[in-house]
C-alpha cells in the first residue's frame, strides 16, 4: 500500500506539472525578451520578464543583448519578441534619413512626447509590424553631466553656457560611450544645436560604455575628465550629486521607454498589453532614477530590483 501511494503521488505530481505547463498561455512558444546593455534597459527587461512569468507565460531571458542596432535587428528578424525601446531612438535612427518620413516628422516632432510616440508607433506598425505598447511618462534623454563644484566654479548650468565655455578655449574632457559620440541624436545633435565641437583630444571614448562607466570616470576625474555622458533617469546622478546641464534649445528628442513587440506576438496574446501597460504607466523620472540607483548604487541585482519594484507596487500575485 505504501508503494502504491508513493507511486500515486509521483504520478499526480507529474500530471500536475504537465497540466501547469499546458496552462501557460504560450506553452511551447516562449516569449524572448531582449534589452540593451545598460542598467535601465536590463532592469526594464527583467520587469517585463517577471510580469509575464507572473501571468503564467513561458519566457526566455536575452537581456543585456547589445546596443541599439543589435536589438532592433534581432526584433525585426524574430530572434527576440520584445525589448524596451525609446521613441526618440526610433525617430533618430530609423526615420530621420528616410526622405518621406523626414518631411512628415517635421522639426519639432522628436521633442514632443505625444507626436513622437504617435509617429514611431504608426510607422513601425505599418512598415515593420512592430507594436509599441504604452510609453512611460519618464524621459530618459541623453544629457551632459558635470560635478556640482565645476558647475559652481564656472557658473555653468546649461548647454548655452557650456558651449560658450568650450568656444572660449575652456578645458573640457568628455567621457562618453562610442554610440553617443556617433549617433545623430547624441553628441552631434548638441554640436549642431549649440554651435560647439570637441576635438578628438577632448573625448575619452569608451567602447560600449554605459552611463555608469562614464559617470564613474567623471567622479574619479580619470584622465582629466570633467564632463560625462549621462541619461536623464540615471541613478548615479543622485548618488554623485552631479549637475545635469539644461538643454533649453531642445537638442535632444524625447526618450520614453516603451515595450516594443513583434506584431505576431501581440496578436496571439493581446492580453499582454493589459499586463504591461499599467506597469510602464508608473515609470516617471524619479521612479526610474530610484530603480536605477538600487542597482548602480545600492548593489541590487537587476532581477532583485525588478522584483522589489513589482512587489512594492502590487504587480505580482
Amino acid at each position: 500500500m505504501k508503494k502504491f501511494l508513493t507511486a500515486l503521488m509521483l504520478t499526480a505530481t507529474a500530471l500536475f506539472g504537465a497540466n501547469a505547463l499546458a496552462q501557460a498561455p504560450n506553452a511551447g512558444d516562449p516569449i524572448v525578451v531582449g534589452s540593451k546593455q545598460f542598467t535601465e534597459q536590463i532592469v526594464l527587461g527583467k520587469v517585463i520578464i517577471q510580469a509575464l512569468e507572473n501571468a503564467g507565460y513561458e519566457v526566455i531571458d536575452r537581456t543585456n543583448l547589445g546596443g541599439t542596432a543589435v536589438n532592433r535587428d534581432a526584433l525585426e528578424a524574430g530572434e527576440i519578441d520584445v525589448y524596451p525601446n525609446y521613441n526618440g531612438t526610433a525617430i533618430s535612427n530609423w526615420y530621420r534619413d528616410i526622405p518621406w518620413a523626414q518631411e512628415a516628422i517635421g522639426d519639432g516632432t522628436s521633442g514632443d512626447a505625444y507626436a513622437s510616440f504617435a509617429t514611431v508607433a504608426s510607422y513601425d506598425a505599418a512598415i515593420y509590424d512592430l507594436i509599441w505598447l504604452r510609453p512611460a511618462p519618464a524621459n530618459n534623454t541623453y544629457a551632459l553631466a558635470v560635478t556640482r563644484q565645476w558647475s559652481e566654479e564656472n557658473g555653468i548650468t546649461d548647454l548655452v553656457g557650456f558651449a560658450e565655455y568650450v568656444n572660449n578655449g575652456g578645458e573640457v574632457v568628455l567621457s562618453t560611450g562610442d554610440e553617443f559620440a556617433q549617433r545623430p541624436d547624441g553628441l552631434p545633435s548638441f554640436y549642431t544645436t549649440y554651435g560647439f565641437e570637441l576635438t578628438e583630444d577632448q573625448l575619452i571614448i569608451i567602447a560600449g560604455a554605459t552611463p555608469a562607466q562614464t559617470e564613474q570616470a567623471l567622479f574619479e576625474g580619470a584622465n582629466g575628465v570633467n564632463v560625462a555622458m549621462a541619461y536623464g533617469t540615471d541613478g548615479a546622478l543622485l548618488a554623485y550629486d552631479f549637475v545635469v546641464l539644461d538643454d533649453p534649445l531642445g537638442a535632444q528628442p524625447v526618450f520614453q521607454p516603451t515595450p516594443v513587440f513583434r506584431g505576431e506576438v501581440i496578436r496571439a496574446y493581446p492580453e499582454i498589453a493589459g499586463i504591461l501597460n499599467p506597469i510602464f504607466a508608473v515609470f516617471d523620472n524619479p521612479t526610474l532614477q530610484g530603480l536605477n540607483a538600487s542597482v548602480e548604487v545600492d548593489g541590487l541585482s537587476a532581477d532583485d530590483a525588478a522584483r522589489a519594484f513589482l512587489e512594492e507596487n502590487g504587480f505580482l500575485n
